[in-house]
């Protein structure tokens, strides 16, 4: 018995008392093990092709359809480049500016999630590491950008912009939000929908009440 109290006190601050739900301490932890895990991943894989890989030329995964192929970019998620738009911007100030307040952004929603929302949870905890690692390809080379390798096409021509895996991050996190947006939305139709019905169906018991048989 004493036992399982001591290992009840130990993962309690992590999960509630009946096992299922995580608690606020085990949501931050879940954050900061995540998003550890995925920055580790994506600056080793960017330093592996800084010291293998020769910029420019591509090394064939699948044929021509997946390959390494070493850039950098200057430009967003994908090689959006804003100084197409706006010639002589400095753009690793304006990306890192935008990413620290989108990281800023980040945390507060994410503290504002609930435990139970998983879907919620894994696309913020998703979009950070992604955000952290192009954030330090931009400090530690602002002058060269972003290290990019993975490209992916259907023909010679034909290719998905170059990204890495801070990219994939992101890009998979928007998505889960978007998701959760509209798991929440179609939760709030049905339970708007399962009133109204409710309502409806109280109508007849009420006029009823107000109109009691005379024939007595």
């Amino acid at each position: 018995m004493r036992v399982n109290i001591l290992c009840w006190s130990s993962f309690g601050h992590s999960v509630d008392s009946h096992g299922g739900n995580v608690t606020k301490k085990g949501k931050w932890m879940f954050f900061a093990a995540v998003t550890a895990i995925g920055l580790a991943l994506d600056v080793f894989t960017k330093q592996l092709v800084i010291r293998n890989l020769q910029y420019g030329r591509p090394v064939d995964l699948i044929g021509e359809y997946v390959q390494f192929l070493f850039v950098y970019n200057k430009g967003a998620v994908f090689g959006f480049n804003p100084q197409r738009f706006i010639p002589g911007i400095p753009v690793h100030i304006l990306f890192a500016v935008f990413t620290a307040i989108a990281i800023t952004i980040l945390l507060v929603y994410y503290r504002r999630v609930p435990t139970e929302d998983r879907v919620s949870r894994w696309g913020v905890t998703l979009i950070m590491p992604g955000a952290l690692g192009n954030l330090s390809d931009r400090i530690l080379h602002p002058a060269d950008g972003v290290v990019d390798f993975i490209r992916v096409g259907i023909s010679e021509r034909l290719y998905w912009p170059i990204f890495n895996f801070a990219d994939i991050y992101v890009t998979v996190g928007v998505a889960l939000l978007l998701y959760s947006f509209y798991l929440e939305e179609k939760r709030r139709g049905q339970e708007e929908k399962e009133g109204k019905d409710g309502s409806s169906s109280d109508e007849p018991e009420s006029s009823a009440s107000q109109h009691p048989d005379k024939s007595t």
